[in-house]
């Protein structure tokens, strides 16, 4: 199918009246350059300036007052200004028992097992910071069964032999 020549030409009218079109606005001539700002006089008058004298007359003191004469005035609720205890040193307390010790599961494959105690997890021959009620217990796994695990804890002598609890949870 053969298009006209007249309708290249339509073609072309209409491509230049666009182009014409985003042309004209860049051609507008540039505004002349701003010349240098008139000095505008400052304009008092008696209240302003009794107002400025009050600014030295009077001084804003803020006094810090714990509670609970003082308080946070946009956090009335807050604690963070409550005085902290003071803790005096108290003895060096016992470890904690190593009888809170709970073998929680065995995991992985025969030649590679891993023991669950206390939400800690251990490998053969690892020593590792266990938490328990009374506090942490230091534990190194020594040998891990099919359903057990022999560990050695801070401050026993004698290896601890842990079973799996088999009866449910």
């Amino acid at each position: 199918m053969r298009i006209s020549p007249l309708f290249w030409q339509g073609v072309q009218a209409a491509a230049a009246a666009g182009l014409v079109l985003c042309l004209v606005p860049a051609c507008k001539p540039e505004a002349p350059p701003a010349g240098p700002a008139k000095p505008v006089a400052a304009k008092t008058t008696a209240v302003a300036s009794t107002t400025n004298l009050a600014a030295v007359t009077y001084i804003s003191v803020f006094e810090d007052l714990m509670p609970p004469k003082g308080r946070d005035p946009f956090f009335p609720n807050s604690h963070r200004r409550d005085p902290i205890p003071i803790l005096t040193s108290r003895p060096d307390r016992p470890p904690a028992p190593a009888s809170e010790l709970v073998l929680k599961g065995i995991v992985g494959s025969p030649n590679h097992r891993l023991a669950v105690i206390n939400n800690s997890i251990l490998e053969v021959g690892e020593e590792d910071s266990v938490h328990v009620p009374g506090g942490h217990v230091r534990v190194k796994c020594l040998e891990i069964g099919e359903d057990y695990a022999v560990i050695r804890a801070e401050g026993e002598s004698q290896p601890k032999r842990l079973e799996l609890n088999t009866k449910g949870f």
